[in-house]
């Protein structure tokens, strides 16, 4: 059977000139032939999402290719439709004006497409994106109308987890039970921001704000300003955490899992540069007993992101621990999110969850889960490698597929497939 799919893309993912594209670790340069490069380029619908790319090996090797600079969303669902999905795409401000019109049946538009994936990313405070969604009135009447067309379409990801994740404390709050009651791993400590505790230091801690990514909205050691805290936005609230050295020290393992299994893992490391960082897509790490041996003497990143050495099975081990970590928390947090909102979780189809290794008070290194990203907004960290990006799609495709089976019968609807 074959699905119909709209993706909505969120517009924060689009540059006006290609240009601005590159330095981006979320675009990547991939070669089409000429007739659907040209439709890519053409299309009104893409425009920012898709531009044409710079000459690479490919094209001089395979004449009749164009190279095309694209977001790798688009190339992910791209390469979807290129296995037997019928995809369509829709302007994110076109999918929002058929929302928030008076129109009545509005539903009509959609009821035709098995499921809709994407639209504005609400675990980012949609008040500070480009959506046009920043008065109050337009945001809510969005929001109110959204989740009626989930209860006619299955929409991914839920609006109403993404609203609960998009408060960071929340999660937060789980991860900590978890991390004390199963997996008995470390945690930094975490608090909402006090503004009536005068005597409080902020030596050792950070500050990071609900609703906000990509370090927008964090104040580390000796950045913060007692007499002058940054107020609240809303609902999305500041939070006050114990600063972590290790972070810096040794970096994150940023873990895809598709189908609740890791698919790959990115590890991050801090640069030479300031607010430079590298990344290396992990091929044979280190075990937490060898890393701890490591830092005790001098060591560079390499050393810990790209060991040389070690048997195959000790390398083994090491990536066992890793990913028997990852899968045993995200599934006891599925769990958990599963019971607060009654409903299936986004985290058993994808999600990518950042960890982060810190002592606990055995003085031991413990892994511990630093984000989760989930929805529309997740990056792959495929930095300009477009094979990534197809392998994570060909993957999530099995499962996206099963869960717009599942959802659309759990629904009773019944579409006709598509011919």
């Amino acid at each position: 059977m074959s699905y119909r799919v709209l993706v909505v893309l969120d517009p924060q993912f689009s540059h006006s000139l290609a240009r601005d594209s590159y330095g981006c670790i979320d675009w990547v340069t991939y070669d089409y032939p000429a007739p659907l490069a040209a439709d890519l380029l053409d299309s009104p619908t893409l425009r920012g999402f898709v531009f044409r790319g710079q000459s690479g090996h490919l094209v001089r090797k395979r004449p009749g290719f164009v190279p095309v600079r694209l977001h790798e969303k688009l190339l992910f669902w791209l390469r979807i439709r290129h296995r037997g999905m019928a995809v369509e795409f829709m302007k994110f401000e076109k999918f929002r004006d058929i929302l928030i019109s008076s129109k009545p049946d509005f539903k009509r538009t959609f009821q035709q497409y098995h499921s809709i994936w994407g639209g504005l990313d609400l675990m980012v405070d949609p008040s500070e994106q480009a959506g046009g969604l920043d008065s109050p009135t337009r945001l809510q009447k969005y929001l109110s109308r959204l989740q009626i067309l989930e209860s006619i379409v299955p929409v991914w990801p839920p609006s109403k987890e993404i609203l609960r994740a998009s408060n960071k404390f929340n999660v937060i709050v789980d991860l900590d039970q978890i991390a004390s009651r199963t997996v008995n791993s470390p945690r930094p400590l975490t608090t909402c921001l006090s503004r009536t505790d005068l005597s409080q230091s902020f030596d050792g801690w950070i500050l990071k704000r609900e609703g906000s990514d990509c370090n927008r909205h964090v104040f580390l050691p000796g950045q913060v300003d007692p007499s002058n805290l940054p107020p609240d936005r809303g609902h999305f609230r500041w939070l006050k955490q114990s600063y972590v050295p290790t972070l810096r020290q040794l970096g994150e393992w940023r873990i895809i899992l598709v189908d609740c299994q890791p698919l790959w893992v990115v590890h991050t490391a801090p640069g030479n540069g300031e607010g430079e960082w590298v990344f290396l897509h992990r091929d044979a790490g280190l075990s937490l007993a060898e890393m701890s041996l490591r830092i005790r003497k001098p060591y560079v990143f390499d050393d810990i992101m790209d060991p040389v050495g070690g048997t195959l099975s000790e390398r083994r081990q090491a990536d066992q621990e890793l990913e028997s970590f990852a899968t045993t928390a995200l599934n006891q947090l599925i769990g958990v999110e599963e019971e607060s909102l009654g409903a299936p979780s986004s985290l058993r189809l994808m999600v990518r969850l950042d960890l982060g290794v810190m002592h606990g008070p055995d003085g031991q290194l413990g892994y511990f889960v630093n984000e989760v990203e989930r929805g529309m907004g997740i990056g792959l960290f495929s930095t300009g490698h477009p094979r990534w990006t197809l392998r994570l799609a060909d993957e999530f495709g099995c499962v996206f597929s099963k869960w717009m089976d599942d959802t659309c019968r759990a629904m009773k609807r019944l579409i006709e497939p598509v011919t």
